[in-house]
């Protein structure tokens, strides 16, 4: 078995479209344990301090990871809705992300 053979992927699925994707379940897992860390006990939090606050994160917990931290929090965020795991909603002209 050679090493592509051997990683394991997870199936995302964004909300709205139902685009599926395979993203590297090493990868998948910390993102999502670092967003719902990051909308616990909030009542919701701006796409842009959900990414400042996962990068925190990421950083201390997968810090050989070079890909694209806001790329990777938007496609698991958007999974984590499909799930019902997360919400968004808009007050005063900006847009929340928070724990369903």
């Amino acid at each position: 078995m050679n090493q592509k053979e051997s990683i394991k992927k997870t199936e995302i699925t964004h909300p709205v479209s139902g685009t599926v994707m395979m993203i590297d379940t090493a990868i998948y897992k910390p993102f999502k344990a670092a967003i719902i860390q990051c909308l616990k006990k909030t009542k919701g939090k701006t796409f842009t301090e959900l990414v400042a606050d996962v990068k925190k994160i990421i950083k201390k917990t997968y810090p050989a990871f070079k890909g694209s931290v806001s790329w990777y929090t938007i496609s698991v965020l958007h999974n984590l809705q499909t799930e019902g795991i997360a919400i968004y909603y808009k007050e005063k002209g900006k847009k929340y992300n928070c724990l369903a």
